[in-house]
């Protein structure tokens, strides 16, 4: 017996069976209480929506592609207000959340051919397709990892976090986002790799304060990190990190091309920038925000107000929309 348990039994002692039972009794009463809570944070089952009943209710998705050089950028048109989280590699499935950042939140995965699945989560954040498109990785409102099969909507939880930015899946099926000391104050911020069978993290850079991570056509990683005064952009590849970018203070939603050669940053209330590596000065691309290369490396996706625009690395507008779309294929590529 404790010491701690052997002067409470010395308070209280065994003729006091009513209120030995009571004390007995509060951790049954906490464990069914979280259970309870446990219970209604579980996502709920999925709901299919055929196409013609989302038309005829008013909530059908219209995803519409178009050709932007060797990408397709997908335009999707949703009856209601909902935010874009994430479209697939083929351009046949599109992941859009009813709200953000609350602790419950309607998930819907709409499809090419008008049918949607939709469930309920604990709230979202941010969400990524797998390669080949069979599921989704989703961080929650609390910034829990979840794994929701596509077809089924089937939504298991693969670790506690918690975690921010849009989850990047690699070919193996691991995922790439950012473990964070919390979701409202990320003071601190890393890069890991998570195994979504057994749920092991593994951290990818000794940065502590990541903004991103980009896979790199080499096998390497482009990590955008916090440092005293300056933005940076490190590669990183078998345990080595290289400089390859200060962007100094101001810069904001930086993204790099797969090939790491191009860097494109925001600096508020200036635009968008373009960094050609290795030594050139930084261009301007004109008005924009939270910039993303398309896989190819050729074109740029940009909010422009309520819309988006793909831009040529030149500037050039090569495509516009005034609605959410995002360019397919291109991991965590959403403006």
């Amino acid at each position: 017996m404790s010491a701690f348990l052997g002067a409470a039994a010395r308070r209280h002692p065994p003729a006091d069976v009513r209120h030995v039972g009571s004390v007995l009794a509060l951790p049954l009463i906490l464990v069914l209480l979280a259970v309870g809570v446990a219970s209604a944070d579980r996502p709920t089952a999925a709901l299919r929506v055929s196409a013609a009943d989302a038309a005829r209710s008013g909530s059908l998705i219209t995803l519409m592609p178009h050709a932007v050089g060797g990408a397709t950028l997908l335009e999707v048109q949703p009856a209601t207000a909902a935010s874009l989280l994430a479209v697939s590699a083929d351009g046949s499935q599109a992941a859009l959340a009813d709200q953000l950042a609350q602790l419950s939140g309607s998930l819907t995965i709409a499809r090419a051919d008008g049918s949607q699945l939709r469930l309920q989560l604990p709230g979202l954040l941010a969400a990524g397709f797998a390669v080949d498109g069979t599921w989704l990785a989703v961080v929650d409102g609390r910034g829990a990892l979840w794994e929701v099969d596509a077809a089924t909507g089937d939504a298991a939880l693969v670790a506690d976090g918690p975690f921010l930015g849009s989850p990047i899946a690699a070919a193996d099926g691991s995922l790439m986002l950012l473990s964070v000391s919390s979701v409202e104050a990320p003071v601190r911020s890393r890069l890991v790799r998570i195994t979504p069978s057994n749920g092991a993290v593994t951290p990818l850079s000794a940065d502590e304060l990541v903004y991103a991570g980009f896979p790199l056509a080499d096998g390497g990683l482009a990590v955008v990190a916090h440092e005293p005064g300056r933005t940076v952009v490190r590669r990183v590849a078998q345990g080595a990190s290289e400089l390859l970018a200060d962007l100094g203070p101001g810069a904001v939603n930086v993204a790099v091309a797969r090939d790491g050669r191009e860097i494109a940053y925001e600096l508020p209330g200036r635009g968008i920038f373009l960094l050609d590596l290795p030594g050139a000065s930084p261009r301007s691309l004109g008005a924009g925000s939270q910039p993303c290369f398309a896989a190819d490396g050729a074109s740029i996706l940009v909010r422009r107000g309520t819309g988006t625009a793909a831009l040529a690395l030149d500037g050039s507008v090569v495509a516009a929309t005034e609605r959410q779309a995002g360019l397919a294929g291109s991991a965590g590529c959403l403006p």
